[in-house]
């Protein structure tokens, strides 16, 4: 039975960014391969409008998917029943 598995991957209350991210899988270590299929190497932020009006011309945010690891994962259970 698949376990819903919670990654803690930066804290914003300590640093410049947060990540967080839950994950259903069979075992920690294929919610791992998951998140990092999902993550991919890098994101660019889609600006609003004003954002750019305030003169900010992009935003990247880039993955290092070794830095991840099943240590990263904070808790887990079962998902709800359907």
């Amino acid at each position: 039975m698949p376990k819903s598995y919670h990654f803690s991957l930066g804290d914003s209350t300590t640093g410049p960014i947060g990540l967080c991210a839950r994950v259903t899988a069979d075992s920690p270590e294929v919610a791992l391969a998951g998140l990092r299929e999902a993550l991919g190497d890098e994101h660019t932020i889609r600006l609003s409008a004003e954002d750019t009006a305030a003169g900010v011309e992009y935003i990247e945010v880039y993955f290092n998917h070794k830095a991840i690891t099943v240590a990263d994962i904070d808790e887990d259970e079962e998902p709800p029943a359907a």
